[in-house]
């Protein structure tokens, strides 16, 4: 069974990037071009993996169609989506793409910096926030030329850190000007309660928990959630929640070898044919056929 490295596939990496790319630097970031890999011109899906780091396609050329928790994109010509890190996603197919693709984690950008609240301001790197960014064309040429600078820094054969961090504050911030611009607006009670709810639920060191724990540690009643949630989705924390459970799931049937059981256990469900059953409703197979499906792709 493929593993996973940082919310991108073994696969994802060229071999001459996995002999001349040391571990340390692909641990913290990484930036390539899809299209110098023949992986990539592909309509082919891969499976669900959660981002260990914060991940990010910019396309200059082609399409990339991604599932982003419960939420679907498609990216294309001077459009970028940021997935946070923690976050589950699933690249449903790429094609003909060009442009830059890679991902960073906390650490390496707050190197050298005071406490963690500058990355409070990039709504876009929250579970809750919008991922699909969209750029005109001379916001494109800005941000293609801090991209480009990017690759050339990350793949000189000694690697400066300082200007690579330099670098990706300004990309960070250019398209953070360009987010604040399209989609801040001030959050009412109701669409902050419903953003705590998301982020909580995506959590990958919880397990799925009832209507009434996430009510409770939202500190507000299970109907008042329901009411809540409901009204600013359009589907109900039950579903949601389902919805969590099931891509979970795929996740474990995909990077581990536990049994459909212990899977069960992992994502909150202590009763394996009460799992069975909504994981085939909602997918139309077992977990076991997935697993199978995923053993012969």
């Amino acid at each position: 069974m493929k593993k996973v490295i940082h919310g991108i596939s073994h696969g994802s990496l060229s071999s001459e990037e996995i002999r001349h790319t040391s571990m340390q630097k692909v641990n913290s970031f990484y930036i390539r071009k899809p299209e110098e890999n023949p992986h990539h011109l592909s309509k082919t899906q891969m499976h669900p993996v959660r981002a260990s780091l914060h991940c990010f396609f910019y396309l200059t050329d082609g399409e990339v169609i991604v599932d982003v928790g419960s939420d679907n994109y498609v990216i294309r010509k001077n459009e970028c989506i940021i997935i946070p890190s923690g976050q589950i996603f699933t690249v449903k197919s790429y094609e003909q793409c060009k442009g830059y693709m890679g991902g960073f984690n906390n650490d390496f950008l707050l190197a050298g910096l005071i406490g963690n609240n500058f990355l409070k301001r990039f709504d876009f790197l929250s579970m809750w926030g919008n991922h699909k960014i969209i750029l005109s064309e001379d916001e494109s040429k800005y941000v293609t030329s801090v991209f480009n600078r990017l690759f050339v820094e990350f793949h000189n054969a000694i690697m400066d850190n300082d200007v690579i961090r330099a670098y990706l504050v300004t990309l960070l911030s250019e398209v953070n000007k360009i987010y604040k611009k399209t989609f801040i607006k001030r959050l009412n009670n109701a669409q902050k309660i419903t953003n705590r709810f998301k982020e909580v639920l995506f959590e990958s060191s919880k397990k799925k928990m009832s209507v009434a724990e996430y009510a409770s540690l939202l500190n507000i009643t299970p109907n008042h959630l329901n009411k809540i949630i409901k009204n600013t989705t359009g589907k109900s924390p039950s579903e949601w929640i389902t919805e969590a459970i099931i891509t979970e799931a795929k996740i474990l049937l995909y990077q581990t070898n536990l049994t459909i059981s212990e899977i069960a256990v992992a994502t909150g469900v202590l009763d394996q044919s009460y799992f069975s059953r909504i994981f085939k409703k909602h997918e139309g197979i077992t977990p076991g056929e997935f697993r199978k499906m995923i053993e012969k792709s």
